[in-house]
């Protein structure tokens, strides 16, 4: 299978996605070549979110099985009706936000390790500055790629599950793809 993660941009977040993809897609029994996409370069959620924009994406990649936006919600309420539109335009196209941003994914693997309650870190609306810049700049190794990401993600194997229970959003792409899978569209 051939999966096509679409970020708002993947400078750093290609270092939390690529894993957290390719070990979701495991769990559903299957091996995939997982790719982030970096031509066109995208900027942004507006157009990661762009119907024509991703309609291109999608056209320019035709041997790509299954596309996964991923991006960050960033307490935006309207986010989620456009990115339940955006999926009712494409059959192999999926629409994960990230509550409130990418870097949880990659705290919720560390959850064990922080000072600050979970359930603190999940309603705060700038996670990223406010919890994964400073966990990053203490605990990584200063030249690692994705300025510590990579380091961070390393721990995912062994926490993988409790990824999952952490990120209900995780959990909920798990199973739409699994049905999806269920109805023969994910086959390769």
């Amino acid at each position: 299978m051939k999966v096509l993660v679409i970020p708002e941009d993947p400078t750093l977040d290609q270092y939390i996605l690529k894993p957290i993809v390719e070990r979701l897609l495991a769990d559903l029994g299957k091996q995939a070549r997982v790719q982030v996409l970096s031509r066109p370069r995208l900027r942004g959620i507006a157009q990661a979110l762009d119907a024509t924009i991703i309609a291109d994406v999608i056209q320019t990649y035709p041997m790509v099985d299954l596309f996964l936006i991923m991006v960050d919600r960033d307490g935006d309420p309207k986010r989620p009706e456009r990115a339940t539109a955006l999926e009712s335009t494409q059959q192999r196209l999926f629409v994960c936000l990230a509550i409130e941003e990418i870097e949880v994914w990659m705290l919720a693997a560390h959850r064990d390790t922080l000072s600050d309650a979970w359930s603190e870190i999940r309603r705060e609306h700038h996670p990223k500055e406010r919890y994964a810049h400073p966990f990053l700049a203490e605990r990584a190794p200063k030249l690692d790629p994705g300025q510590g990401r990579a380091w961070a993600m390393r721990e995912l194997p062994g926490k993988w599950k409790g990824v999952l229970s952490a990120c209900d959003e995780l959990e909920g792409l798990k199973h739409r793809l699994h049905e999806w899978m269920q109805q023969g569209a994910g086959r390769a």
